[in-house]
């Protein structure tokens, strides 16, 4: 348990929490992908930077210094705001920059540098549907298999999805985590509660599908659950092991895992939860057993940057696959971000240009990670706290947040 206090289990508890904010905290508590976030932001070398605001950074070929002293700055107000903690990778080129500002753990005020590791929530999605379309490359599994194939038995509605339709979120199957279930016992105070993957699938399968496969986008977390255990079955390997192997160690994420506990391997940032107390909660302990395959990444900004490198740069997955991964079977409107195969399309969100990734939002944490199309420029911002909404806290947070994520993609 990393929750030390006797105030944070009740709050959880909803002993101090009003009745009519339950429905409001159980939502900011979901694993989400964001798929608003584009819309809520809108209404190599290694050089760090500690999380000292007086600190210098260093680059082995100097990047321009005027944006270089700007974005520290956006990394400064963004604590300013209220963020506890903002690690921020940009690799452009052979160039790359590393900036930390604020904290890691509040209680003990250890400053926050990029060598901490963050719950990077949704952007496993990408990293599950890479080792699925590694799959396919190898014959192993085909795109048109169905959940029925691979996983026969476990849902009673919309077994004939196909994993294709799982990868786009195009299912119809119901996402587990809007069942009050899912985050009850975390809510009582217990996070080191272990969900079963197949009691995931089995409390979406309690709900009724919402539509035909392929008929429609809808951002089901479940998805991804089942392509976790499609992987496993497949490999004869944990997920986490699986990972490791085919993304993870090829790309040189020496600082990733996919974790399944209430654990973290240090340095790691603690998570904080915004509109449960007065002062914001440490929920880093919520096992990540909650969020199997779906969310249960964790990384530094630097590597999960790189991940997007090497996968826009066809070294995760084949370049004769990207096309497909990053093209929307269901656009969204003109502008809008959409969604391809584990990755968002950024639409018209960016000024520099088209970019592909993934963002998410969990408990005690608020991320998003890029690569443009063309390869030259990746970023991530990592953020440790998460306010109802999936924002990072009051207006002035999230515009904070949103200035940064920008300048991060297009300074």
């Amino acid at each position: 348990m990393l929750v030390t206090n006797g105030l944070a289990r009740a709050l959880l508890r909803g002993l101090l929490i009003p009745l009519a904010l339950e429905t409001i905290i159980m939502a900011s508590l979901r694993v989400t992908g964001l798929s608003s976030l584009f819309l809520l932001l809108s209404a190599s070398p290694l050089a760090a930077c500690s999380g000292d605001t007086d600190a210098t950074p260093t680059v082995d070929d100097a990047l321009d210094a005027e944006a270089i002293a700007h974005l520290e700055l956006l990394a400064d107000r963004a604590v300013a705001a209220g963020i506890p903690g903002v690690s921020v990778a940009i690799v452009s080129g052979d160039q790359t920059l590393l900036i930390a500002r604020g904290v890691a753990d509040r209680a003990t005020q250890e400053p926050l540098t990029p060598q901490h590791r963050l719950r990077v929530t949704s952007t496993a999605k990408s990293v599950v549907a890479s080792v699925i379309l590694q799959l396919v490359q190898a014959g192993e599994i085909a795109l048109t298999d169905t959940v029925e194939d691979w996983l026969p038995g476990m849902l009673p509605e919309n077994a004939d999805a196909s994993i294709e339709d799982l990868l786009r979120l195009q299912s119809g199957i119901f996402s587990f985590d809007e069942d009050a279930r899912h985050m009850a016992p975390y809510m009582a105070g217990d996070f080191d509660y272990t969900w079963q993957p197949e009691e995931l699938v089995a409390l979406a399968a309690e709900h009724p599908a919402l539509f035909e496969p392929g008929e429609r986008f809808y951002y089901s977390n479940t998805n991804y659950v089942l392509l976790g255990l499609i992987v496993e079955k497949i490999t004869g390997e944990s997920l986490a092991d699986a990972v490791r192997e085919r993304v993870l160690g090829p790309v040189g994420m020496s600082s990733a895992t996919m974790a399944t506990s209430s654990e973290l391997e240090a340095p790691y940032a603690h998570g904080y939860m915004l509109g449960l107390a007065d002062e914001p909660v440490d929920v880093t302990g919520i096992s990540a057993s909650s969020v199997f395959g779906n969310g249960n990444l964790v990384s530094t900004a630097l590597d999960i940057a790189r991940f997007y490198e090497s996968l826009v740069n066809g070294e995760v997955v084949s370049r004769a696959q990207l096309p497909a991964m990053f093209h929307a079977e269901h656009p969204r409107a003109a502008g809008l971000a959409s969604y391809g195969m584990g990755i968002w399309l950024s639409g018209d969100f960016y000024p520099c240009g088209s970019f592909v990734g993934h963002d998410g939002a969990g408990p005690g944490y608020l991320v998003t990670a890029q690569s443009n199309v063309e390869g030259t420029r990746q970023f991530a911002v990592l953020t440790n706290v998460l306010a109802p909404g999936d924002i990072a806290g009051d207006e002035v947070a999230q515009a904070a947040f949103k200035e940064l994520v920008l300048a991060a993609a297009c300074e």
